[in-house]
């Protein structure tokens, strides 16, 4: 069953083994020399496993990882049956404050570790058996960039001031006072956030 087309991939509920699972393929792209294009799918697809397989090295939930298939260029992974932060946040429940601080920690340590998520919103976060799970690696990367980890707060800043404009004072409050306290390296991050902003504002 279909559960979602992008730009990059598609993704199928499937069983494995009898397990509930997803299915992610990387689509191929018409627009690309068919050679490159396999080949780029083939390196991201590579790049996605190893980040979720290092983000739950560190203690981060992700889900499992069932099967790598570089020839079909697709992921089995774990089904987790749950709402996204961003509808949990949107509709109140459980209270705001402390999913706020715990998203602020997983980017912290993910950012710590040298990971940069790329598509670091709270539509790619998870509750599942009330723990938070990130999902969709497929736009991230290994590294120490200061500027790339400020992109990715900055991602997150913009999805959380769109879809949920009324917990404005939690960003400030919650998601960074967790990124701090999970990240030494926050200070740099945070000032190359509002940096970025600057360059927005005058451009």
């Amino acid at each position: 069953m279909l559960l979602k087309r992008g730009a990059e991939a598609e993704l199928r509920r499937v069983e494995w083994h009898g397990r509930p699972a997803v299915e992610k393929v990387r689509v191929p792209k018409a627009y690309r020399h068919e050679t490159l294009d396999e080949q780029l799918r083939k390196v991201r697809l590579r790049t996605e496993a190893r980040l979720m397989s290092e983000a739950r090295s560190l203690g981060l939930r992700v889900p499992i990882l069932y099967d790598i298939d570089l020839t079909g260029n697709r992921l089995v992974m774990e089904f987790l049956e749950g709402a996204s932060a961003k509808d949990l946040l949107q509709q109140g429940r459980g209270g705001p404050a402390p999913l706020a601080r715990e998203i602020g920690e997983l980017a912290g340590t993910l950012h710590a570790n040298g990971i940069v998520h790329g598509d670091l919103t709270t539509s790619n976060m998870i509750v599942h058996d009330h723990r938070l799970y990130l999902i969709d690696f497929s736009m991230g990367e290994k590294t120490d960039s200061v500027e790339a980890k400020g992109v990715d707060l900055r991602l997150l800043k913009e999805a959380w001031m769109s879809a949920h404009f009324v917990l404005e004072g939690l960003f400030e409050s919650e998601v960074l006072a967790g990124y701090r306290e999970k990240n030494p390296g926050a200070t740099d991050v945070i000032a190359k956030l509002a940096e970025i902003e600057a360059r927005g504002r005058y451009t």
